[in-house]
């Protein structure tokens, strides 16, 4: 994803609709850590990317606002 001619042409896109998803997962979720224990947030050193040196669990409920969005979304 890179500019000038070989560029994706999805980029865009893909740039919004990331946003999107992102935005929807934390409106409609309530979002907590599964442990009591804090969020280990060191990284590797391996690889191209930073990857995360231990695996984040979470645990998500939905929010009362989604029962009526799926609701009002299923009415033919």
């Amino acid at each position: 994803m890179v500019d000038g001619r070989r560029a994706c042409p999805g980029l865009g896109l893909a740039l919004r609709l990331v946003t999107l998803a992102l935005g929807s997962l934390v409106q409609c979720f309530e979002w907590e850590r599964v442990g009591e224990e804090y969020v280990d947030m060191s990284e590797t050193e391996q690889g191209i990317t930073m990857g995360r040196a231990t695996l984040l669990e979470a645990m998500c409920r939905a929010r009362p606002i989604v029962d009526k969005i799926l609701d009002a979304s299923s009415c033919t």
